[in-house]
């Protein structure tokens, strides 16, 4: 006769998770109180520092309310800095307050592996890495354009630039790009651009390029002067064109941006996102003197990122090692750390922007290299 087994043997796998579940949450509640300490932290004294600069425009004779409009919407790119220091500082505070009271030891004699220790704290970092790239999507090129646009209208008195360089202009149809015009300047008492270059897609292909000496405003909008159109057929273009010359003539084209929108609608790097980024770079070319600027600020909205991972990454094995003074091991730690990869990176970053080394590896370099000086790190604390 067979002896039916207990239904508690049969779901006994299932209880033996429970306490790890448990301890999952008891490691991420620990980290993640210093975590937002370092938050409060870091940016406190990144507002101090601005608040020096908002200070002299304050005494300079800058209205009061858009000096704190300014101090907001630097806040955004603040905390996009501030996260990954976080990260690393509420990893060795937590694993260090744990490491000193003899709780990560207790967890190791019990049979709980060092990778296992390590799983919640680098899903905290995995998370952090998903706000940080939504918040540099999203939040903090419109905050950085709105911010450049309350220095030339409200800080400097509206008194934008007489000329403007290197012009560009981009029509979209939803997602796609349907018009893209470029001119080497835009003289604002004139309005005028100069040496303008327009291409038009239709479809995903270019079927039409014009090319003037100017693109003036009249009464009624914009007209080319002196130029020529290029009409396209055939896949990619590389059909039969069709050139049309108005020498000495105009053209109307329809533009939405009347002359006082130009000066405002020149995106610097750190306004566009990373869709406009990757465009740019398209449009202007490996040739081109600003296209290593685009590329080194575009692969940095990744790795910008991507370092709170590598942090938590290289946090758990120096936050478990056993310290007496817990938080004060943690914070020189953290400053340490954060002092040395900031300096590489901005070198690497130097070096990208100046041609010395490719945009990916100047971008990505300095997580590599922290990286692998967390996998070192790793190894020999798993022994």
């Amino acid at each position: 006769m067979t002896t039916a087994q207990p239904r508690s043997a049969e779901r006994q796998p299932r209880g033996l998770r429970r306490p790890l579940r448990t301890l999952d949450w008891y490691i991420f509640l620990q980290v993640m109180g210093p975590l937002l300490y370092g938050v409060a932290a870091f940016t406190t004294l990144f507002v101090g520092g601005e608040l020096v600069n908002l200070a002299s425009l304050v005494t300079g004779g800058a209205p009061v309310d858009s000096a704190v409009r300014l101090l907001l919407l630097k806040l955004p790119q603040i905390m996009v800095w501030t996260f990954p220091m976080a990260v690393l500082l509420g990893t060795l505070l937590g694993l260090s307050r744990l490491s000193s009271t003899c709780e990560l030891v207790a967890m190791r004699a019990s049979g709980v592996s060092f990778y296992r220790l390590m799983a919640p704290v680098l899903v905290i970092g995995a998370l952090v890495v998903a706000v940080t790239l939504g918040m540099n999507e999203r939040l903090v090129p419109w905050a950085n354009s709105e911010m450049q646009r309350v220095m030339i209208e409200e800080i400097n008195g509206g008194e934008l630039p007489r000329v403007t360089k290197n012009v560009m202009l981009r029509d979209f149809e939803g997602d796609r790009l349907i018009r893209f015009i470029y001119a080497t300047d835009f003289d604002r008492a004139t309005a005028t651009m100069h040496n303008v270059a327009m291409l038009e897609w239709r479809d995903g292909e270019p079927f039409r390029q014009t090319t003037a000496d100017a693109l003036v405003w009249e009464t009624d909008g914009w007209y080319f002067r002196n130029g020529k159109t290029y009409l396209f057929s055939g896949p990619q273009g590389k059909g039969q064109v069709t050139e049309v010359a108005f020498r000495g003539g105009k053209q109307r084209v329809a533009l939405k941006e009347r002359p006082e929108d130009i000066p405002r609608a020149q995106k610097s790097p750190e306004t566009m996102t990373m869709a406009e980024l990757r465009q740019q770079m398209t449009l202007l070319g490996p040739a081109h003197d600003r296209f290593k600027e685009f590329s080194v600020q575009y692969y940095l909205r990744f790795a910008t990122p991507l370092v709170s991972l590598i942090f938590a990454w290289v946090g758990v094995p120096l936050g478990i090692q056993h310290h007496r003074r817990a938080t004060s091991v943690g914070f020189g730690l953290a400053v340490i750390i954060i002092f040395a990869y900031y300096v590489v990176m901005t070198l690497f970053t130097a070096l990208g922007q100046g041609g010395t080394l490719p945009p990916a590896i100047a971008a990505f370099g300095p997580d590599a290299l922290l990286a692998a000086v967390g996998l070192v790190l790793v190894i020999r604390a798993r022994k």
